[in-house]
This record gives structure tokens, C-alpha cells and sequence, in this order.
């Protein structure tokens, strides 16, 4: 199963947006599911106050796992997934990110949430 599908079955099954796209790479760290899961728990809904996107900050989670150091030398991983994501959709804030048309999040979330599990798949391979 690729990222994609398996953050899609996450998302289906109740998880929030962080915690699919965290739980769609957990196999790739060895990173218990359950800790991911209770790790990414208050941070879907944009923080649960509509600030940056539950499914940025997954991304930036696994980013942080993948390159993450004492000294963050490898910053420019988020940096980059940072841009990409803006360039696609024109913000990382989810309140401004589910408001395109008249949207719900139940239609615009998923959307997000493959984008970023595509980019981390692409990323770690």
C-alpha cells in the first residue's frame, strides 16, 4: 500500500489530517503507530483552531524524523515542502485552506492530506 492509500484509509477510519499523514510513514521509522497516532492527536484542524493545516504539520513530523538534527542543518527539507505546498494551494493555513468555493473540510481535506503523503513517498525514496 503507497502513502497515499494508506493515509486515505487513516483519514477514513478517523484519524485527523496530521495523523494520517504521520501514520502513513510510520512503518518507514520504525515509529510505533499508537505514538504517532497520540503525537498527532491536537494537531488536526489546523491545530484545532484553524491555523497551519493538520496535514503540513504530518509532514513536517516525518520530514523531522527523516532529517531532523540538534542542529536543524537540514531546515531546508521543511522549507521546501513549505513551498511546494503554498505554490499548489496558496496557504498552509487551514482555515484559509478550506474555504475555496464554499467547501467543506470533509471535501477538502483529503486533498491535502494525498498531497503531502505524495510528497513524503517522493521524498523518501
Amino acid at each position: 500500500m503507497d502513502y497515499m492509500e494508506k493515509a486515505t484509509q487513516l483519514h477514513e477510519s478517523g484519524c485527523n489530517c496530521c495523523q494520517a499523514v504521520l501514520g502513513c510513514c510510520c512503518d518507514r521509522f520504525d515509529l510505533d503507530p499508537d505514538t504517532a497516532y497520540h503525537l498527532a492527536a491536537f494537531f488536526g484542524a489546523g491545530m484545532r483552531s484553524g491555523e497551519v493545516c493538520g496535514a503540513v504539520t504530518g509532514a513536517l513530523m516525518a520530514l523531522g524524523l527523516q532529517y531532523g538534527d540538534g542542529n536543524n542543518r537540514q531546515c531546508n527539507k521543511s522549507a521546501q515542502f513549505l513551498k511546494a505546498f503554498k505554490e499548489q494551494y496558496g496557504s498552509v493555513v487551514c482555515k484559509e485552506l478550506i474555504a475555496p468555493a464554499g467547501k467543506t473540510k470533509k471535501q477538502m481535506c483529503p486533498v491535502y492530506i494525498n498531497y503531502a503523503a505524495k510528497y513524503l513517498e517522493d521524498e523518501f525514496k
